[in-house]
């Protein structure tokens, strides 16, 4: 943890906080635009010095083969569903695995073989762009 100076009341604060606890300022970070290298406030969406897009925000890309796979070999602890990012999900599977006998194991072992068989824009549809809702099926 690194103290910095409030851009408006100039005081010493923590990198961290998101608002100044003196003046109730919001902390705005600065960033490096990837292209130009040019320091820029963070919640700007083009560098203005090139224009190119800031995207600090981007969630890392989910694999449909590596969720299939997955999906196939561990599929009964729901493991390709944490991978996904689907952690409520993946608790239910995991518990629906130790307590199905088996045949949990087998509905996980046909999703992953569906898995695989999407393209990739349907993969992404389906379980990458999708906020709080978690396809068991």
């Amino acid at each position: 943890m690194a103290l910095i100076n409030c851009k408006e009341c100039g005081k010493e604060i923590s990198d961290t906080a998101s608002v100044c606890p003196h003046c109730g300022a919001p902390v705005v970070k600065e960033v490096y635009c990837s292209k130009c290298g040019t320091k820029v406030p963070e919640n700007v969406q083009y560098c203005p010095a090139c224009g190119a897009a800031m995207n600090t925000t981007a969630a890392p890309k989910k694999d449909r083969i590596v969720a299939g796979l997955l999906g196939i070999f561990l599929g009964t602890l729901g493991i390709h569903y944490f991978y996904l990012g689907k952690t409520t999900a993946g608790v239910i599977s995991l518990i629906l695995g130790l307590c199905s006998c088996g045949i949990w194991g087998i509905v996980m072992f046909i999703q992953g073989v569906l898995i695989l068989t999407l393209t990739d824009e349907a993969f992404m549809a389906k379980y990458v762009d999708t906020e709080k809702t978690f396809p068991l099926f």
